[in-house]
């Protein structure tokens, strides 16, 4: 990854958002052809459509789980007996909920992410009003440096309820990593935290062996490999072993029933959401 430079994932994330409309500030965090891309939805909504065939349903995919988290943090923080006052969210690459959420207008962000990425971030979203309480950048190689004391020093306060999104992350992580930050996560968890993480399953895709390993060569020839594909049976006793109570599963298909406005959709990444819930029986 290069310093002052966002990861090619982060960065096509930020653009499958902007064209497909769930966040209306990504389009301005990018650069180079995938700023054009974020802006293809002027040429008409034949251009999205031809560009979620060409990346065998890319948009569809990030766009409903942008949805499903989104929908899952309204959720966590505007509870309005045990809503989280801080939302930490790991991996942050381009995120911009802290920019374009009302919701969190009580809520402290807290942004953990890669030096590089962060920085390239920063340039960007610098003079971009938050709708957040306030929002903290926490610079941490999530692969490699310990989540603890940096969020220590960046005021987060393990006393308070906190909602953790982890999206798009694991399957970039070798297990241990994946366990010793959900450690870290439960470790700094008040009782009734929740946290909405998303896996990748063994399975990878629907598309058949052949196209899904050359998918998965793509990554690595990116500079960003799949490592961290786990079972869903492996991710839950990982969860239940620090503390948290799984309240929900869903796959790619079920974002899509819940918050897909009742368009067909393609979804062919077998890629989950798991949110789940700290102290609680």
């Amino acid at each position: 990854m290069r310093e002052g430079k966002a990861s090619f994932t982060a960065a096509a994330v930020a653009a499958a958002r902007a064209l497909t409309g769930v966040d209306p500030v990504a389009k301005g965090l990018l650069e180079g052809p995938l700023a054009w891309v974020a802006r293809a939805g002027r040429l008409g909504p034949g251009a999205p459509f031809a560009i979620n065939l060409a990346t065998l349903g890319l948009l569809d995919h990030i766009e409903m789980r942008t949805r499903a988290i989104d929908a899952a943090v309204r959720s966590g923080v505007l509870d309005v007996t045990a809503g989280a006052t801080q939302l930490v969210i790991l991996g942050a690459g381009l995120d911009a909920r802290a920019w374009r959420m009302p919701e969190l207008s009580g809520v402290r962000v807290f942004e953990v992410d890669h030096p590089a990425t962060q920085a390239y971030k920063r340039a960007r979203i610098e003079g971009v009003e938050t709708t957040a309480q306030q929002v903290t950048f926490v610079a941490v190689d999530l692969g490699r440096d310990s989540l603890q004391d940096p969020l220590a020093r960046a005021g987060h306060d393990p006393g308070a309820r906190t909602f953790w999104i982890w999206e798009g992350v694991t399957p970039y992580l070798p297990l241990d990593a994946t366990r010793a930050t959900l450690a870290t996560v439960a470790a700094r968890s008040a009782p009734g935290s929740r946290l909405a993480v998303t896996y990748g399953t063994p399975a990878a895709s629907a598309f058949g062996a052949v196209l899904t390993r050359l998918g998965l060569y793509g990554f690595r020839l990116v500079g960003e490999p799949i490592v961290g594909l786990v079972a869903t049976a492996t991710l839950h006793e990982a969860l239940a072993q620090v503390g948290f109570r799984v309240l929900q599963d869903a796959s790619a298909r079920q974002w899509a029933a819940r918050h897909g406005r009742g368009r067909p959709r393609v979804l062919r990444v077998d890629e989950r959401l798991v949110v789940a819930i700290s102290g609680a029986p």
